[in-house]
C-alpha cells in the first residue's frame, strides 16, 4: 500500500491537536512516530485509522482519496494498541472468526489454529477473552492482524503489556509485514526499540511535524533533534 497525507489537521474546538502534516509513505515504509505526551501521535494514528475525521487535509491510499464511509478502505487498515477492542464475552477463537467475517476475509478462518499456535494461544482458544491477562489480549490482537494482513498497520504504544517473548513475537510479525509491503507506523516512547526496527523517523511536537528523516547509521540528526525539539526538563524513555 502507498499512503499519502496532505496538510492533515485536527482541531477540538480552539485546540489544535494536529497541524498541517504531510507525508508520502511508500510500500514497506516502517515509521517510528516519536514525541512527548500530547504531541499529537495518537490523534494522527486515529485519523489514519478512520476513527476520527480531519478538520482539514486528505489521506490517500494507492492514489485514491480515503473515504471514511468506505468499508473497503477501512478493512485495509489495522490498529494495534494495548486497549484495542476485543469481545470479552466471546472465546479467543470466536473473536477471530468474528473479525474475519467483519472484514470479509472468510478464507482466513482455516488459518486460525495455526496463527493461535504462533502467538502461544492455541491451548486457550476456547477460553473467554475476559479471562485473559492484558499481555494475552495483546497476543490475540497480534493474531487478529496476522489473519487480516492489513495494507497499513498502526501501533500505539504496543510494548507496554508484553513480556520478553511477546515483544519478540510482535517484532517478528512487524518485520514480516514490512517485507510484504505493508506501511507500518508505530508511536512509542521506547525510542531505542522503535529506531532499531524502523526505516524512517518522525517527531511530532505540539501537533506539528518537526522532524522527518529516513534511516541513517547512526541517527546523528535524530539525536540532535531530540535536544532541539524537546522542551526543557522533558525526556523520553529509551
Amino acid at each position: 500500500m502507498h499512503v499519502t497525507v496532505s496538510h492533515l489537521a485536527k482541531a477540538y474546538g480552539a485546540l489544535w491537536a494536529l497541524r498541517d502534516v504531510s507525508l508520502d509513505l511508500p510500500p514497506g515504509e516502517f515509521v517510528a512516530l516519536l514525541g512527548p505526551n500530547g504531541a499529537g501521535k495518537t490523534t494522527l494514528l486515529k485519523l489514519l485509522a478512520g476513527l476520527l475525521s480531519p478538520t482539514a487535509g486528505d489521506i490517500g491510499f494507492d492514489g485514491h482519496k480515503f473515504r471514511y464511509s468506505d468499508t473497503r478502505h477501512r478493512s485495509a487498515i489495522g490498529f494495534l494498541a494495548p486497549g484495542e477492542h476485543l469481545y470479552e464475552n466471546l472465546t479467543v477463537r470466536e473473536n477471530l472468526i468474528f473479525f474475519t467475517s467483519l472484514y470479509k476475509q472468510y478464507g482466513a478462518v482455516s488459518r486460525i489454529g495455526a496463527v493461535l499456535e504462533e502467538v502461544g494461544l492455541k491451548q486457550r482458544s476456547e477460553e473467554y477473552v475476559a479471562t485473559l491477562s492484558s499481555g494475552m489480549k495483546c497476543r490475540l490482537s497480534i493474531a487478529k492482524w496476522k489473519l487480516l494482513d492489513p495494507g497499513m498497520l498502526l501501533l500505539d504504544e504496543p510494548y507496554g503489556v508484553l513480556d520478553g517473548n511477546g515483544v519478540d513475537l510482535l517484532e517478528r510479525f512487524l518485520r514480516a509485514q514490512r517485507n510484504k509491503g505493508s506501511v507500518l507506523i508505530m508511536a512509542s516512547h521506547h525510542v531505542s526499540r522503535a529506531l532499531s526496527l524502523c526505516t524512517r523517523a518522525l517527531i511530532l511536537h505540539q501537533g506539528r511535524l518537526t522532524f522527518d528523516e529516513t534511516r541513517q547509521q547512526p541517527w546523528h540528526s535524530l539525536t540532535r533533534a531530540f535536544g532541539e525539539f524537546m522542551p526543557h526538563g522533558e525526556s523520553w524513555n529509551s
